[in-house]
């Protein structure tokens, strides 16, 4: 890394990972996950201790995100990342502000070790290479092995220490390959209420799959991705025309054309179409089809085409020199219309392996990918000893292309044992997973409590209007404000989006109009007086309301909390500057705020202190 003039050290990031801190957010959260199943339960301590050693040897995840005016940028980060439970679905959104500033995540459960990255630090070799430096030291601890191998025998320190941005090193200029923008077939369903996620592994016999493969001359990959749009061509197309192609995203590992060895990211997307005429089509002919692109599109002359595509809009001085904030738009634009060439991700990493003596301790390996609005099922596969393992991930309820895939891969000889986190059913559930799924009986009632307490306030605040009447009838403002409130906390309940949010937000802005209306009306001080503090009110029912339900995750609504706790001592300061007149119902809300804080933090776990070390770095 270089140093600045404060002594900090930094690098630019490369050529692929300037995108995703561009496109990245809650709905498209740009992480994948590698995880490692062993044969024991995790010990949360001692994998604790191997993080922390093995981390000073990774200089490419030892890094925050900073903003310059130009480019995102990496600096060193001095902070050592902690480890969790594993108590949300895979591939969630990292914020960057969160996780002491870290861009990856460790988590466990039971007998598995989770490593979540965001795409920006590294790709799936530069994952694995660090989740096998972590299973190994953790392994050692465990046993009390003093090891023959040092650490850099086990992960080579040219590879750990690897940063360079391989794409510039191997940038000469070429013909230019755009990336194709136009809309390919895109699949739907219904989808899974809250932020569910449903995830269905196929464990599959690896020597009977290359048997298949060899029976139609194709290696594993051309084998899954003819498998995988056979599945789409069947179960969503049903074998009908359709105008847009099935277009499948392949990311290529470019280390293996270039001799590369760098632990940033350094591959390259190819898409695979597919068009369905209506005729009756085989899977051998698909096949024929995904072979014969592949030939032409995986070529070390196609892959220079698309670094040279890349990196000279890098190189252009026009683009280099517009603002960040500009070109956040213009990549996004881009971004998403280069998006649209794609059906679905199917990502192989390949196999990985382990050090001899490690193998007895190791079951297998997993990769999962993140799923998004444009793409609402993806597939990563991965395979290790003589295991493949086939990972479905998805924010739809039913599972008719998953099944249609393996069921195909079942017909053709290949033994598949397939394995869910239990969403949106308990079918194939083995207790790999921690159980999120809410109780809709128990949230319905808490759900009328919820609108019980609405019509109390209703009434209460309807009472002191009247009591306190003025010739302003505030009140009916601020329950026609509460009502719609309800209404959307009930609409969007039942789908994906960030409540929290939401409920902060409305109380900013409806605090801002119970003033802005009374200032229009002649203001009788009713805003401050009655409408702001009734609205904190609201959001603190709301929140609390929001960490009943989902439990199991809480500490998503928990800053929400924190910030409404910081929003009811505004009414304070009014009132210190003689702005509110009226002050009991600002001190019953700042009262019931700080109780309702307090209380949370004193009945949350062990994760109350880690998530204010998160946010706080405290």
């Amino acid at each position: 890394m270089k140093r600045s003039p404060q002594g900090e050290r930094w690098r630019r990031l490369d050529n692929t990972a300037k995108i995703f801190p561009v496109i990245a957010s809650k709905s498209l959260s740009s992480v994948f996950r590698i995880s490692a199943t062993l044969k024991e339960e995790i010990d949360p301590g001692t994998l604790q201790t191997a993080l922390e050693e093995i981390l000073p040897q990774f200089e490419g995840f030892s890094v925050r995100l900073g903003r310059g005016f130009f480019w995102y940028y990496f600096e060193h980060n001095k902070r050592m990342p902690v480890i969790e439970r594993e108590t949300t679905y895979p591939c969630k959104y990292i914020d960057p502000r969160s996780s002491h500033q870290f861009l990856f995540r460790v988590s466990y459960f039971d007998r598995r070790i989770n490593l979540e990255v965001f795409h920006a630090v590294t790709d799936g070799l530069g994952a694995v290479n660090f989740l096998k430096a972590l299973v190994y030291r953790y392994l050692d601890l465990k046993k009390g092995w003093k090891s023959v191998h040092t650490f850099d025998q086990k992960i080579s320190s040219d590879i750990s220490m690897n940063v360079e941005d391989s794409y510039i090193r191997n940038y000469k200029k070429t013909e230019k390959r755009k990336y194709s923008s136009k809309k390919a077939f895109h699949l739907s369903g219904d989808s899974l209420p809250l932020d569910e996620e449903n995830i269905l592994h196929g464990y599959v016999g690896l020597k009977e799959l290359k048997e298949a493969g060899k029976r139609y001359n194709a290696s594993v990959t051309r084998f899954l991705t003819a498998a995988l749009i056979w599945s789409i061509y069947t179960e969503h197309l049903e074998r009908k025309a359709c105008e847009a192609p099935i277009g499948i995203s392949i990311p290529i590992n470019l280390r293996t054309f270039f001799g590369s060895k760098t632990m940033a990211n350094f591959f390259a997307v190819t898409l695979i179409e597919y068009f369905s005429d209506g005729k009756e089509h085989t899977f051998s002919e698909i096949l024929k089809t995904v072979s014969s692109q592949m030939d032409l599109k995986i070529t070390k002359e196609k892959m220079e085409e698309v670094i040279s595509y890349n990196v000279s809009n890098e190189k252009k001085w026009y683009l280099r020199i517009v603002p960040l904030f500009v070109k956040w738009f213009a990549i996004n634009f881009v971004f998403r219309k280069n998006d649209r060439a794609y059906t679905m991700t199917l990502s192989n990493i390949g196999s990985i392996d382990v050090l001899e003596e490690y193998k007895e301790d190791v079951e297998r390996f997993h990769m999962l990918i993140g799923v998004s609005k444009r793409q609402p099922v993806k597939c990563a596969v991965c395979s290790y000893d003589n295991e493949l393992v086939v990972t479905f991930s998805t924010v739809f309820q039913d599972t008719r292309l998953q099944d249609h895939f393996f069921a195909f891969l079942q017909s053709e000889g290949v033994p598949v044992e397939a394995e869910s986190n239990g969403v949106p059913g308990t079918r194939d559930n083995k207790g790999m997973y921690p159980q999120i799924r809410y109780d809709k009986e128990k949230m319905k009632k808490l759900a009328n409590v919820f609108y019980g307490l609405m019509v109390i306030m209703a009434f209460v605040l309807g009472i002191i209007n009247y009591a306190t009447y003025s010739g302003s009838t505030w009140s009916v403002i601020a329950i026609g404000l509460m009502a719609y409130a309800v209404i959307t906390v009930r609409y969007s309940l039942m789908h994906h989006s960030n409540l929290g949010a939401k409920i902060l937000l409305q109380t900013a802005a409806a605090e801002a109009l119970w003033v802005a209306i009374d200032h229009s009306s002649g203001y009788s001080g009713w805003s401050v007086n009655y409408g702001i503090p009734s609205t904190i009110l609201f959001a603190d029912l709301s929140v609390v309301f929001l960490i009943l339900v989902n439990r199991m995750n809480w500490q998503s609504y928990f800053m929400y909390q924190i910030a409404i706790t910081v929003f009811s001592f505004v009414p304070l300061i009014f009132w210190a500057a003689g702005l509110i007149t009226r002050p009991p119902l600002t001190i019953v809300a700042v009262t019931l705020t700080v109780i309702l804080l307090i209380v949370t933090i004193l009945l949350g776990d062990w994760s109350v202190k880690n998530e204010l070390k998160r946010r706080f770095h405290i």
